[in-house]
């Protein structure tokens, strides 16, 4: 994905997110608010019916108007005119709080405005384990006699009430908090990936101009007649120039998989004929595989063996096949087999090498990935090749399968749709 495209999609998310959680937070304000109120409501209508049965075993009947106040937000004092008896008003106060659904606990006391201080305070908690905290209650200089009543834990209460929108919001909060560490984490990955991508891309070139020389330089020594007369040094030449052009190839396909990760590789399509492929690579392998007293066998049982493809990187990517195949097995028997399937051919190169364990099988075809041998490293290679067939492979719209076994081997199997016949 493009970088101007991926920064646009985190900036309309960002700007999404930030708006949901402006929403959520006014709508948690706007509910904080209300249950304040509701609070308050509830409180007053619970108060107004205790100070009614005070009033009314007084046979007194006279306007209520007015007869509760709220100097303090957790602080409420109820007009009595009357001292109620102690005991029955906090049996009153609590039933008639509970009644309207607030189960938190209170302190309340009876104001004498005759003595001008409280005659008797109690806390009523909302279980019998809550210790008292110690809050006072304030004392307001009256002409009447009241009841003053404090919530200690009105906040907390009110809070519960909300545990919805509260539980909502810490888990946007999460979500953004996540979403948040994921962009970093991509930006950040994204960045390492350029400045690896420009590294390679820098190193390899600057390989090409020594390797050239070096080939340049080996060609003008083996065809040297004193060279060629020197067995010793000729034979050295040839190591040096088998060397060159084993790193050629290493840079080269670098430089693909760079091309093709950045969607930069040109293709030439044209009908390749994969039979003809396969014996020409197994031509190629042939001395190498016999070097370690092993045999190809082909299977070519296709009717329909021509694909449009590109001819080198096709050619390529059965190479590296073939090679790993040689290379992994200590006596090689390698099976080239092909079969159509549907409108397309699928291409089996079998091998009874060492297999492939089945945690590692994930990783196999990312770029740089080797199967892990601890300190040996017998098998020279930078783990692009089966980085490259996969590439490739997708490029053509085709896919990869392995088959492995531990100890017996494994199969590797290509399809490409659109198959024709030679």
């Amino acid at each position: 994905m493009k970088s101007s495209i991926l920064r646009t999609i985190v900036i309309s998310v960002t700007i999404l997110l930030i708006l949901i959680m402006g929403v959520q937070l006014y709508w948690v304000s706007k509910t904080y608010k209300l249950e304040q109120k509701e609070f308050n409501i509830k409180v007053n209508s619970a108060l107004r019916s205790v100070v009614e049965s005070i009033r009314f075993s007084h046979k007194d009947t006279s306007p209520f108007a007015g007869v509760i106040s709220q100097p303090l937000e957790d602080y409420f004092i109820a007009d009595t005119r009357y001292l109620p008896d102690s005991e029955d008003v906090g049996f009153q106060l609590q039933k008639a709080i509970e009644e309207y659904n607030v189960f938190t606990s209170f302190k309340f006391g009876i104001y004498n405005a005759s003595e001008k201080k409280f005659i008797y305070t109690r806390y009523i908690p909302t279980s019998q384990f809550e210790p008292d905290p110690g809050t006072q209650l304030l004392l307001l200089d009256k002409s009447y006699n009241y009841i003053g009543i404090l919530f200690p834990n009105r906040e907390k209460f009110i809070i519960r009430q909300m545990g919805f929108w509260i539980f909502s919001t810490i888990i946007l909060l999460l979500v953004i908090t996540g979403f948040g560490i994921s962009i970093y984490k991509l930006f950040r990955q994204k960045q390492l990936s350029e400045i690896q991508k420009d590294f390679i891309n820098n190193m390899t070139h600057e390989f090409r101009t020594p390797i050239a020389t070096i080939q340049l330089s080996t060609e003008v020594l083996k065809n040297n007649n004193a060279i060629q007369t020197n067995k010793r040094l000729f034979q050295y030449a040839s190591i040096i120039e088998n060397e060159a052009n084993h790193l050629e190839s290493q840079v080269e396909r670098v430089l693909q998989v760079a091309k093709m990760e950045n969607h930069t590789l040109h293709l030439e399509r044209q009908p390749v004929d994969v039979h003809q492929i396969i014996r020409q690579t197994v031509h190629d392998f042939e001395n190498t595989i016999q070097q370690k007293e092993g045999h190809f066998v082909l299977d070519l049982t296709a009717d329909k063996s021509v694909i449009m493809a590109d001819k080198l990187h096709f050619t390529n990517i059965i190479f590296n096949l073939a090679d790993n195949a040689i290379k992994y097995s200590s006596k090689p028997v390698v099976t080239f087999q092909t079969f159509n399937d549907k409108a397309g051919i699928s291409i089996s190169i079998k091998d009874n090498g060492q297999g492939i364990p089945d945690k590692y099988r994930r990783f196999l075809f990312t770029k740089f990935f080797r199967v892990p041998t601890g300190n040996l490293h017998e098998v020279k290679g930078f783990g692009l090749g089966l980085n490259y067939v996969k590439l490739y492979t997708n490029y053509l719209h085709g896919t990869v399968h392995l088959e492995s076994e531990l100890g017996k081997g494994s199969n590797f199997i290509l399809y490409f749709p659109d198959a024709s016949p030679a």
